[in-house]
């Protein structure tokens, strides 16, 4: 079965990277529901770890209780009167981080196979943004119906004036998240402590993460942007504690943390302000040159509009401790639940809606104290510094829980913490 899962992963981010043409083509040879299958490999192997579950009787406790907020959540969204369907298809959504997390804990995957990712797809991906850049691609913005459900293969749209290439995927956002998750795999696996950092990254591998950071840059993603370049800030704090022994360590080691705790607030305090007064921070944003402007126009929209507006889903006194559940918010509603969307753009906002007050305050003084007790030179630390880094960087204008390569890449960076989490190197 590992063997095949390797295989399927494969095969599911050659999908994931390559959605937009594959759409086009399926759709002209009159078979648009073939490209779900990437989400029938996710549930075949999530099925197959049940029944080996169940013959086993083991499980990692962090996943047990993961899996039994996902139950809890989907008992709160059918006691709240939500569609089966509705919620069924919210759980759907969290099932790439389930299987990125198995992958690594409970079949096996190396972390050399995560490095084969990384030179495996960037190279697709930048081809396809070459493309895009060159050419006007066929796809783009192309849209159709299939079985009564408008879908949009690949979106065409600019920003002042740019355009925002994708290349092979569906939205330049998606472009953006796989480069950078590709690269953060590729640190995870190949820049772990203890290991690694007595050779240097070869000049082919400096050269693709280069590229990938050009690419994000094509995409005009700027949650991406900002996070491959806390992922270089990362990694100079770590290679630093290495490199300079014990006298830069406890400010390498404290500069880590503040870190991650100061991109922890970037994404709690502005949908709190926001709730309460937005245009504390929205005058400020929207009385600047015309740029400053443009680039903050979707912030001011979240902090207006969407934020305070994702807040009125809870529309029970109760909800706010118990939550909407699983479905609640985001793309779940989009197709059952139309005249109430809301995308959340934010993860704090997300898990608010979907699991209420006490699980957002127990998933926050979880991280928090984590990233205290951080020793970041320890492997099983680095592991877990980047998942916070990423999920962080991503959570304060994404929901995160919807970007399949990000849940996996999350996934994977949480099981390599678990696995190493008796390591003491």
């Amino acid at each position: 079965m590992n063997g095949l899962t390797r295989k399927l992963i494969y095969i599911w981010f050659f999908i994931t990277a390559c959605e937009a043409p594959l759409r086009y083509a399926l759709y002209h040879a009159g078979f648009p529901i073939f490209i779900y299958l990437k989400d029938a490999f996710l549930v075949a192997i999530f099925l197959y770890f049940v029944i080996r579950t169940a013959f086993s009787a083991r499980m990692n406790r962090l996943l047990l209780v993961l899996l039994a907020v996902i139950l809890y959540g989907i008992v709160v969204g059918l006691f709240n009167g939500l569609a089966l369907l509705q919620v069924l298809f919210g759980a759907k959504i969290y099932l790439p981080f389930f299987i990125g997390f198995l992958a690594i804990y409970s079949f096996g995957l190396e972390r050399t196979f995560l490095i084969r990712l990384f030179h495996v797809f960037v190279p697709i991906i930048l081809l396809g943004l070459l493309l895009d850049l060159l050419f006007d691609l066929p796809w783009a913005g192309f849209e159709y119906e299939a079985y009564g459900v408008p879908i949009q293969a690949a979106r065409k749209w600019w920003t002042l004036t740019l355009p925002r290439l994708s290349g092979f995927a569906r939205a330049s956002f998606e472009t953006a998240i796989l480069l950078t998750s590709l690269s953060t795999l590729y640190l995870a696996s190949h820049l772990s402590p203890s290991d690694t950092f007595s050779r240097r990254i070869n000049l082919g591998n400096i050269i693709l993460l280069i590229l990938s950071l050009a690419g994000v840059v094509l995409t005009t993603s700027k949650s991406s942007i900002v996070a491959f370049l806390f992922l270089a800030i990362f990694y100079f704090l770590i290679n630093s504690w290495e490199k300079y022994g014990d006298t830069y360590r406890p400010i390498s080691g404290l500069a880590v943390k503040l870190l991650l705790i100061l991109i922890l607030l970037a994404g709690i305090i502005p949908p709190a302000v926001a709730l309460t007064s937005p245009t504390i921070v929205t005058d400020h944003l929207s009385s600047g040159s015309t740029i400053i402007t443009a680039v903050s126009a979707s912030y001011v929209e979240r902090m207006q509009t969407m934020w305070p507006e994702a807040l009125a889903l809870l529309s029970s006194g109760y909800m706010f401790v118990t939550g909407r559940g699983v479905g609640g918010i985001g793309a779940a509603q989009h197709y059952f639940e139309e005249s109430a969307y809301n995308a959340a753009d934010n993860l704090y906002v997300y898990f608010l809606v979907d699991f209420g007050t006490i699980f957002l305050a127990l998933f926050l003084l979880y991280l928090i104290y984590n990233v205290l007790m951080l020793t970041p030179l320890k492997r099983k630390c680095f592991y877990f510094s980047l998942f916070c880094l990423v999920l962080f960087t991503y959570g304060t204008t994404l929901n995160v829980i919807e970007s399949p390569a990000l849940m996996m890449t999350l996934g994977f960076m949480l099981a390599l913490w678990q696995e190493n989490e008796s390591d003491r190197s």
